[in-house]
């Protein structure tokens, strides 16, 4: 005889295993694009990942402090309009450039908010790609003690 416990437990994983999408479509850039992530130069990342860097200024919106008292924990966020397909972090204050990439499913709402850590004061860049174009925005952000250094 089942009882309460075990009925309630395997109701919920069926509803879980019900609520899965049919088909993922993450992709781990680590393993597609190893080279993206050792390159030190934000023009070499946004190549690998992109396999261009001609961007459009703008369409993306960039929040990042101006003044970071910590670069250990530097919070940034960003949103779009855009229906884009791919969207990646870079920064030029580390020894490597890329951050972070998000594949994107279509029609999704991109409003995301990130910590990062910068050694530096230097420059947070957001790429995303729509339409088979790229958009970009930057933003300089003055780092007052290093996070990656100590």
């Amino acid at each position: 005889m089942i009882n309460r416990r075990n009925f309630l437990g395997l109701g919920l994983g069926a509803i879980a295993v019900a609520a899965i999408p049919g088909k993922l479509s993450a992709v781990d850039f680590r393993e597609t694009k190893p080279k993206a992530w050792t390159a030190t130069k934000v023009d070499e990342a946004v190549k690998e990942i992109f396999g261009t860097t001609a961007t459009t200024e703008g369409s993306i919106n960039l929040s990042a402090p101006d003044i970071a008292e910590n670069g250990a924990v530097i919070p940034v966020s960003f949103d779009t309009q855009l229906n884009a397909t791919k969207v990646a972090v870079f920064q030029d204050a580390n020894p490597e450039s890329a951050v972070a990439v998000f594949t994107i499913h279509p029609d999704s709402i991109i409003d995301y908010a990130i910590r990062i850590k910068m050694q530096k004061t230097g420059t947070v860049t957001v790429i995303a790609e729509a339409d088979g174009k790229l958009y970009s925005v930057s933003k300089l952000v003055k780092v007052t003690i290093g996070g990656c250094g100590g």
